[in-house]
């Protein structure tokens, strides 16, 4: 009967969902991590985070064996229970924009600080209304330079942009230039006439 039962577990696990043979002895966890945005960050000028769904694998007793990686569709498909619990939680909140990490207008305590009032990026920092901030020291000074860091890194945005169109622009012009610069007309005669 033994057998028949690890027979029966294997063609279980097997026909699961896509699960494979030792899936059951992994520990996963899905969890939100931000992860960098090169295209945003070039549009905007600063470094932009979205939050992504990760997973991380790790075999039990193994500490050399951890993966920890954006989730996949096959994750999904692979740790159903395990993604459905994660998709239940409510507390999960979206962060996009810099991450008060990244920007060097803070310190490590201030950062800690506004974390403890769910500000995690200058965006949420410059907009965060002074009724909810008002109680901590330097805090609006911070607002104030979250505000300016922004409008700043928006403008240097628009004047890179401004700048790679118009190099375009010249460099167009000067294929066109030779064609568009041909003298009509006769030919000069020369000077030996």
């Amino acid at each position: 009967m033994a057998l028949h039962e690890a027979e029966h577990g294997l063609t279980d696990m097997a026909m699961n969902n896509g699960r494979f043979h030792g899936d059951e002895s992994l520990l996963v966890r899905f969890f939100k991590y931000p992860r960098h945005s090169q295209t945003r960050s070039e549009l905007e000028g600063r470094p932009i985070y979205l939050d992504t769904d990760y997973i991380e694998i790790m075999q039990p007793g193994n500490k050399d064996s951890i993966i920890k990686r954006p989730a996949t569709d096959m994750d999904k498909r692979r740790f159903p229970e395990h993604y459905r619990k994660y998709q239940a939680r409510e507390d999960q909140e979206e962060i996009e924009g810099t991450l008060l990490e990244d920007w060097p207008a803070v310190t490590r305590s201030q950062v800690e600080e506004l974390k403890y009032l769910n500000i995690r990026t200058v965006e949420q920092l410059a907009t965060a209304a002074d009724v909810n901030i008002q109680n901590l020291m330097g805090v609006g000074v911070l607002k104030n330079k979250a505000a300016k860091y922004l409008e700043t890194a928006k403008d240097e945005a628009i004047a890179e942009k401004f700048a790679a169109l118009e190099a375009k622009y010249e460099a167009l012009l000067a294929e066109k230039e030779p064609e568009t610069h041909k003298k009509r007309g006769r030919p000069k005669k020369d000077a030996e006439e």
